[in-house]
């Protein structure tokens, strides 16, 4: 390749950097077939995010553990021909009967750099604090309950418009009962109800704005 012609690549390879959005890459671990990635999907999609960067959903089966969403995440973590940037598990803590393991799935998600957007009881209770705030603890099949009087659905699916229409209610109240619980010394996976979802939401806003 003679100098002109390298010059000419160099120049149109820096053109394409310009005008091409850096794309950071979020890999989330759900075991919800439904609820969960509908609304993941309907996150990325927003106009904010979509340019900006590339959320892939792992649907793990139904009914898979805390345990479990966490091994996958860290041994996809590394393997060399996955090129992704961020790993997030999303699981809920389940209540009255709570899911198995699940100190043991946060310390070796911390040693390994995948991070969680844990819901207690339920991801439901994410749901629902974009509508109303509560503080009071909720068993699952409650947290279920208030969500179908709240939207009106049957449960088994969200109309995703509406609820990121909301989404910065669900933040600030997601943040609000964080701190409540911490002035309270109420521990995981005692700290019924809340929810670190918003911390995914919050990282990817991050993320996209840095990538602006």
């Amino acid at each position: 390749m003679s100098a002109r012609e390298r010059g000419r690549r160099a120049k149109s390879l820096k053109r394409r950097t310009e005008t091409t959005p850096v794309r950071t890459t979020f890999r989330v671990y759900t075991e919800g077939i439904s609820t969960e990635p509908e609304y993941i999907d309907a996150l990325k999609r927003l106009p904010e995010f979509a340019d900006m960067v590339s959320v892939d959903i792992s649907i793990e089966e139904a009914g898979a553990t805390p345990m479990h969403l966490v091994e996958t995440a860290c041994a996809d973590k590394r393997r060399a021909d996955l090129d992704i940037d961020f790993y997030w598990c999303v699981f809920d803590v389940e209540f009255p009967q709570p899911h198995p393991y699940l100190h043991r799935a946060r310390q070796m998600a911390s040693d390994n750099g995948v991070q969680l957007a844990v819901s207690n009881p339920c991801f439901e209770f994410w749901l629902i604090i974009h509508q109303r705030h509560h503080t009071g603890p909720l068993t699952t099949d409650e947290a279920i309950r208030l969500r179908r009087q709240l939207d009106g659905s049957d449960g088994k699916h969200l109309d995703g418009v509406l609820y990121l229409k909301l989404i910065d209610n669900a933040i600030r109240r997601a943040q609000s009962l964080r701190k409540k619980h911490h002035e309270e010394n109420t521990d995981f996976p005692d700290d019924n109800p809340s929810s670190s979802f918003d911390r995914l939401v919050t990282h990817i806003r991050e993320v996209a704005k840095t990538n602006k």
